[in-house]
């Protein structure tokens, strides 16, 4: 029985479909056609006419038709061949494309190249397998990806010989980009923890290079070691950089923000952009100075232009414009990428490239990490995802226009403050009445320890020192005189410095509170649910503001206890 005359069925004839143990067919069984072998399923649902004197069991096939014209999933049958005899509207609306466009074309033809050994291999299996199910990708006629769940069905005749195949076609993409923004997720949350973990590993072993260096060039005169070891603290803070850049894109850079002004920080960074960026790109700043303040951290600042210049760079193959443009808007529009006050005054920065720009798939992904469009081993994929995390961490917004051969313009929209400069902190030397004190330092890490423990001392405070939370309230309940303030490590072995805290509370309430650590602070829960409030020191820090910050500390502490 060859396939040509399969699908040109005779119509002074009946035919019926079977099952096997009839009324009922288990689930995945072949369906059986009686009694003649000259006509497949798919023969008859190409013939109208024929359709007419057929039936499934009791069912004309003119009202099977009908059903499956019906069904939302998509049915799908294709003879020994492979080649489409049949298709509902559904499987061909799930494609972009009419049945009629689909008769007499194979099923590899609408497949990704991937999945088209696994389709064959599928329908091969058919003759001598019940039902399968299988995950397909189908392209549409748009070429945008179309994910399936396949389940196939032999179609055989009373004799068992193989005639054709149904498929049952599930639209399952939406389920799949869910699974995969799950599983993003999951991978940005391990990224994350695992980016925090070696944040505070080396930023302890940061505190003590840099510290002990700082120790050491207070004690030599100016000359050349001197002056080497001022590249050691150098490279100190841009290894600083660097732990700060591996957790921008987790937004768990411990960022410090000031009051700046932008239009002066554009103005600043115009020479280095112009030397970063190639000669053929012109640079076109549109800034005024003095005239909006923002509070974000400058290094931060720094780092999202930096980014999104050097990604306007990438799109600017032949040379072009990059504009830099600032203003004030009134609220902030409900598409914007990120949190903030939506009617607070805001102050927009928008970066425009005269370059390819992208379409709506990219647009899409654009700030997701680990997206891009750059060759295999050119690009990370985190550049505008950093760029996204530093800006909503900064309690801003950021948007992107763009079309292909248009340009791309990025806008950034960052709370507008009215406070010109930070109260910037007094100089321990400059405060009234500081005079020195009794810390209790908490620090599981020895060389920290012992680090803080000298600067302190040659500050001229008492120091009682501890390397867990045990210890540490051991001590505080056998000083027998007052402990102006608590300096703790946050993550310790036992003990974790916020329940340490608490709980030394508890036996001194007056004592203030200074957490440490190398994580960053917005990734540290409880810390604004004690009973007073604590001061946060990012590690790594100098000399210099390790006394500061005890120093302020001890001073808000006497005035409380002696106003």
């Amino acid at each position: 029985m060859d396939s040509a005359g399969l699908l040109q069925p005779e119509r002074n004839e009946d035919t019926h479909l079977q099952t096997r143990n009839r009324p009922a067919r288990p689930t995945g069984a072949p369906t059986h056609l009686a009694p003649t072998e000259r006509r497949k399923l798919t023969g008859v649902m190409a013939a109208p006419e024929a359709s007419k004197r057929t039936s499934v069991g009791q069912v004309p096939m003119e009202r099977l038709r009908t059903i499956f014209d019906g069904m939302f999933d998509g049915v799908w049958l294709i003879g020994s061949d492979s080649r489409t005899t049949y298709v509902n509207e559904a499987m061909a609306g799930l494609l972009g494309t009419t049945p009629d466009a689909m008769h007499g074309h194979p099923i590899t033809e609408y497949l990704s190249e991937e999945y088209q050994a696994t389709a064959e291999a599928m329908i091969s299996r058919q003759p001598v397998s019940n039902a399968e199910r299988v995950d397909m990708r189908f392209l549409r006629a748009d070429g945008a990806d179309l994910w399936t769940l396949v389940a196939a069905s032999p179609i055989v005749n009373v004799d068992g010989s193989y005639v054709g195949s149904m498929l049952n076609v599930s639209d399952v993409t939406g389920k799949r980009a869910a699974q995969n923004q799950a599983l993003q997720n999951q991978k940005l949350e391990a990224i994350g923890a695992f980016a925090a973990g070696i944040s505070h590993d080396f930023n302890n072993l940061l505190t003590s290079i840099r510290g002990y260096t700082e120790l050491a060039h207070a004690e030599l005169p100016e000359g050349e070691i001197r002056a080497d070891l001022d590249q050691v603290i150098a490279s100190a803070d841009r290894a600083q950089a660097i732990t700060g850049r591996l957790l921008a894109f987790t937004r768990g850079q411990a960022l410090q923000p000031l009051v700046v002004d932008p239009g002066r920080v554009l103005l600043d960074m115009l020479p280095m952009l112009r030397s970063l960026l190639s000669e053929d790109i012109d640079v076109v700043l549109d800034v005024e100075p003095g005239k909006f303040w923002i509070r974000i951290d400058p290094v931060a600042l720094d780092q999202v232009l930096v980014n999104l210049a050097v990604n306007a760079e990438d799109a600017m193959h032949d040379g072009g414009t990059l504009t830099i443009s600032m203003d004030e808007v009134e609220g902030r529009p409900q598409e914007a990428l990120g949190g903030g006050e939506a009617q607070k005054p805001s102050v927009r920065i928008r970066i425009t490239d005269s370059g390819a720009g992208m379409d709506d798939t990219t647009l899409a992904r654009l700030f997701d990490p680990f997206f891009t469009t750059k060759e295999v081993g050119k690009g990370t994929g985190l550049g505008l995802s950093t760029v996204y995390g530093l800006i909503v961490q900064s309690g801003g917004s950021i948007r992107v226009e763009s079309a292909v051969a248009a340009g791309s313009t990025f806008t950034i929209l960052l709370p507008k403050v009215t406070a010109r400069f930070d109260r910037q902190p007094v100089p321990a030397a400059q405060q009234p009445d500081a005079g020195v004190g009794i810390v209790l330092m908490v620090e599981d890490e020895p060389s920290v320890r012992e680090f803080a423990r000298r600067v302190l001392d040659r500050a001229g405070h008492t120091l009682l020192t501890a390397g867990n939370g045990d210890e540490a309230l051991h001590v505080a309940e056998s000083w027998e005189g007052s402990i102006d303030v608590l300096l703790t490590d946050i993550v310790m072995p036992g003990m974790h410095g916020q329940v340490l805290a608490a709980r030394l509370l508890k036996l001194r309430p007056d004592v203030r509170i200074i957490f440490m650590s190398g994580y960053a602070e917005d990734s540290i829960p409880a810390l604004d649910r004690l009973a007073t409030p604590a001061t946060f020191l990012a590690k790594p820090f100098s000399s210099m503001t390790l006394t500061e910050a005890v120093a302020r500390e001890i001073t808000e502490a006497r005035a409380i206890r002696e106003p």
